[in-house]
This record gives C-alpha cells, structure tokens and sequence, in this order.
C-alpha cells in the first residue's frame, strides 16, 4: 500500500467527523473539504462523562457509559476493507474501552482508528501535565495517540506507544508517554509545523490509529487515560 493512499483515507475520515460548519448548502466538495479540516470540531459545553475534573483522569472506562462519544473509523472511506469496532468490554473484571478488528492493506487500505469525543474539559484536566498515561493491554502492536489542541482545536499531534500484552501485577499496565515525545502532523499524519508548541492545557480530543502496516486482527483494551504531572 502506498503511505499516499493511507493518508488520503485519514484525511477523509477527518472530514466525515469534523463537519464543516459552513451555512451555505451549496459549496463545492473541495470548498467544504477546507472548511472542514481547518475549523475547530465541535465542542460540548459541560465535561464529558469520563473526565473527572482535577483528578488527571482523562478517560475511564470502568462503567459501560464510559464509552459514549467513541467512534471507530477505518479506511473504508476510501475503498479499504479494514474493519474496526469500538465498545465496551469487561473480559478481565474492570471495565475497557476495547478497540478490535481487522486491519489490511488490500483495496487502498491501511489503517483504522477509534475517535474519542471533542471536548474542551479535557484540558482543565490535563493542564499542567508533563506526560500521559494509557493503562491499556494490547497485542504486541504499536499504536498512535493523536492529540487535538490549540485554541481552535486544528493542530494535531502524535506519539506511538507498544502496550503490554498480559497484565503486570508489579508495574501494572500503564505507559507513560512524555507530551515532548509527541509530534505535530497535518491531517495526513505526515510532519508539519504546529501553530504553537503543545500546551496540555488545549488538548481537546484524544483518539488511537494503528496504522504503519501492522496488518492482521487486532485487539487494544483501555482502561484509563490519564494526565501525568
């Protein structure tokens, strides 16, 4: 697959969830492509339900509910045939957000992602945070973390990070990954120059890829995301 077509596929499922908030109807694709992709996602006005403000808890899963705003996206958006689901699962008695499914590189395909919900009050919570923590299982797989953030909400950033596959009982299950290990992209993915350099306290969305052609199925169980200080 070439990394061209991949990144195609990222940027069109960028625009399916991040609408353009234009009024005019009539727009042409490509007008609405831009507008889209350079407006700030919606924002929900009170904390979302996993964020428990001032704790550095940026998303737990232990409750069903706990999942609500996560969607999947894959590469089916531009004629891929991976295949991914997001939902909630308590296979080891505490409760995960997991991300499974199938990912492969036929068709023009090559990734697949779970988007969490764009929310404003995921910066109170991380303000001040030096690293973020995934407590997560996974498969042998290394994933991407993408952060949105600025006061508009458009910069991205990403960071890769390899969870353990089996529960640790001495060190758990959490991965430390330092807010100066992440990168600022374009909606491709692919290197850009940030607006700004990366401030916890903007982050206002959090969302996990696995691209880098790790084909096959997968499996990813998040319990918590938290902010590090």
């Amino acid at each position: 697959m070439r990394v061209s077509n991949c990144c195609a596929a990222i940027a069109l499922a960028c625009l399916i969830l991040v609408p353009s908030c234009s009024s005019d109807t009539r727009s042409s694709p490509s007008t609405e492509r831009s507008q889209a992709t350079d407006e700030a996602p919606p924002m929900t006005t009170t904390p979302i339900p996993t964020a428990a403000s001032g704790s550095g808890v940026l998303f737990d899963f232990a409750k069903p509910q706990s999942v609500t705003g996560w969607s999947s996206i894959d590469d089916s958006v531009m004629g891929g045939i991976s295949k991914s689901t997001t939902k909630w699962d308590d296979t080891d008695g505490s409760g995960a957000l997991l991300f499974s499914g199938l990912m492969t590189t036929e068709q023009n395909g090559g990734f697949t992602s779970t988007l969490g919900p764009p929310d404003r009050s995921l910066g109170q919570v991380a303000a001040g945070a030096k690293a973020l923590g995934v407590n997560a299982i996974g498969d042998g797989r290394t994933y991407v973390l993408q952060l949105r953030a600025d006061q508009s909400g458009t910069d991205r950033w990403i960071a890769r990070f390899t969870p353990v596959t089996k529960p640790d009982g001495t060190t758990g299950n959490l991965i430390s990954i330092p807010l100066q290990s992440f990168a600022p992209v374009d909606r491709f993915l692919r290197p850009a120059t940030a607006s700004a350099p990366l401030d916890p306290a903007n982050i206002v969305q959090i969302s996990v890829y696995l691209i880098d052609e790790q084909v096959g199925n997968f499996r990813l169980a998040i319990n918590q995301i938290t902010a590090i200080r």
